[in-house]
């Protein structure tokens, strides 16, 4: 089987979460968050909030509609007319999501970075500070995407390593 569409997509998956990594990196220098950060907030903090934001939901974006699909296609998990449900499914069954409802939460807080606009700036805070806690777990879903592949698919995953992250700041909440 051919998986330079697979290898692809690990690859700019990567390459989101490597660009994720380094806003959250240059974020955590702003903690603890609080409404007080936007009564201040300098055109560069608001360029690195615009490129965590873009990271994030494109991190979401690419895995749900690019890299899931293929997963299971390549496993010979996919069914012909699979819904986006069923795929999710499959996937908390082959031990990639921890659960559906977790990526429904990713999708929720994408959805919110993008097309809500919180009234308050506490709101705001808590919004990114929730959206930087969910990057860890996003993270740790490339983990175990990359080991499952190399486990089922026998392709080394050691071209995408992710750079450690156990020196940023954790539940923040």
């Amino acid at each position: 089987m051919n998986y330079d569409k697979l290898l692809f997509f690990v690859e700019e998956e990567h390459r989101n979460l490597l660009h994720l990594i380094r806003a959250m990196t240059e974020l955590a220098g702003y903690f603890p968050l609080d409404e007080t950060f936007f009564t201040k907030i300098t055109d560069k903090e608001i360029d690195l909030l615009d490129r965590f934001i873009f990271r994030f939901t494109k991190t979401v974006d690419s895995m749900g509609k690019r890299l899931f699909p293929e997963i299971l296609t390549v496993t010979d998990e996919r069914d012909e007319d699979m819904f986006f449900r069923d795929m999710l499914n499959r996937l908390e069954r082959m031990g990639i999501l921890t659960s559906v409802e977790d990526w429904h939460t990713y999708r929720e807080r994408r959805n919110s970075l993008t097309h809500e606009y919180p009234e308050t700036d506490s709101d705001k805070a808590a919004m990114l500070i929730d959206a930087y806690e969910k990057s860890f777990d996003m993270i740790q879903l490339f983990e175990r995407i990359k080991k499952l592949l190399t486990q089922r698919v026998e392709i080394s995953m050691e071209p995408y390593p992710i750079p450690d992250i156990s020196t940023l700041p954790r539940n923040l909440t």
